[in-house]
């Protein structure tokens, strides 16, 4: 049942329009999650836009309470049980489109926390062309995702839009004469013509267990939401090394630091060396509205600052607000990147159990130009604004 267009009586109970209506600005708006936060007399919404939190509208306690109630009804949470966290999920379909919708309570001192996730199912057409990568990034990305074998890890933190990198680069790979399975938790997205699983810890379907029975359904790539411990690790890698090529997302924030992550977890760096053939390190950035994008003398700070991180700018780009972009200056969003391919010297450094500063320093000797790099390119083109590159990237 669409539970958004039944049109019984309950249905037009004041506080069920009230989460249409939330829901329905939300979606109409691409924002990626509403926030229902309780106060000392008041309840504030806001919805993520770009990455962002903006306030929407205040709504009297009594009345959140409620509203509350209904999205935990609907996601099939119990509705007395606001003593521990929860969470749940349901579906709605809106404007012939389905979009899964996620639900998190919190406790907190004012009472209960709760955020909707918004996704999109039919929000697919994300390739590696619409991320960001500049046109030599892109070809070596291609070459790593073209192999038969290997391991590549996406990085960044939450938020950071590794998960549709992963979604893109299968989008890539997607044909007749490739195996193509994934393990995650949860699935966002549908891909036609890949088998998709979900892990269900309840169950006994953990990351670990997921891995190792999904390497006897004959898979020529495998892609692994989250290295979360040595178990999924040491599989993945051991995977990459009989035939498969297998992509997956670790947090750390930047690429020279997946290594670390991983000798800390307890790989050894000889599978280290023999398995990992790349990192992609990457932050979502907004970027300026195109409609009304001017440009400005930066001020004696952002100048101070331009020359701080190496950007010779005597004009900035900036977003005056319009229409388009409902004031903002800012419409969609794209991702900033570093990559770190393996070579012979960062191989033979690893085999040592090496410092961070000393794998960084290598991988800098490599080749590898740092996020700040990537992010200055597309503030001198008029894609970002320096705010921006410094919110996420400094």
């Amino acid at each position: 049942m669409n539970v958004l267009q039944s049109h019984t009586l309950y249905e037009e109970m004041p506080v069920v329009r009230l989460a249409n209506s939330l829901l329905y600005a939300a979606i109409d708006q691409s924002a990626s999650d509403i926030h229902i936060e309780p106060t000392a007399n008041l309840g504030r919404i806001r919805f993520r836009i770009d990455g962002v939190l903006h306030d929407q509208q205040m709504i009297e306690a009594p009345f959140m309470n409620q509203l509350n109630a209904r999205f935990k009804v609907l996601a099939r949470i119990d509705i007395a049980e606001k003593r521990i966290p929860q969470d749940g999920k349901f579906r709605i379909a809106y404007e012939q489109k389905e979009i899964d919708l996620r639900v998190s309570t919190f406790p907190s001192l004012y009472g209960e926390n709760l955020v909707v996730r918004i996704l999109d199912r039919a929000a697919q057409t994300i390739q590696l062309d619409t991320l960001g990568f500049d046109h030599s990034m892109k070809q070596t990305v291609q070459e790593l995702l073209q192999r038969s074998q290997g391991f590549l890890l996406v990085c960044g933190p939450t938020g950071a839009g590794k998960t549709t990198t992963l979604y893109a680069a299968l989008a890539a790979l997607n044909s007749a004469e490739k195996h193509i399975i994934t393990l995650e938790d949860p699935v966002e997205y549908n891909l036609a013509g890949v088998t998709q699983g979900q892990v269900n810890p309840d169950a006994g379907f953990t990351f670990g267990t997921g891995m190792r029975s999904l390497l006897r359904q004959d898979p020529d790539i495998v892609m692994v939401g989250e290295i979360r411990d040595k178990e999924t690790a040491q599989i993945a890698l051991e995977a990459s090394l009989t035939g498969h090529l297998v992509l997956s997302t670790i947090h750390t924030n930047d690429a020279p630091s997946v290594i670390m992550r991983l000798m800390d977890m307890g790989i050894e760096p000889f599978l280290i060396n023999a398995s990992l053939t790349g990192v992609l390190a990457q932050r979502l950035t907004r970027k300026i509205c195109l409609s009304c994008r001017i440009m400005v003398e930066p001020t004696a700070e952002e100048y101070q600052m331009l020359q701080r991180i190496g950007l010779p700018l005597s004009m900035l780009y900036k977003g005056a607000g319009c229409a388009s972009c409902k004031g903002r200056g800012y419409k969609g969003r794209i991702g900033i990147f570093e990559l770190l391919v393996m070579t012979s010297k960062l191989r033979s450094l690893i085999v040592h159990s090496p410092s961070l500063d000393a794998i960084t320093e290598q991988t800098r000797a490599d080749g590898l130009q740092p996020l700040i790099i990537d992010g200055g390119r597309k503030v001198a083109q008029g894609i970002i604004t320096l705010d921006e590159l410094l919110r996420v990237a400094y």
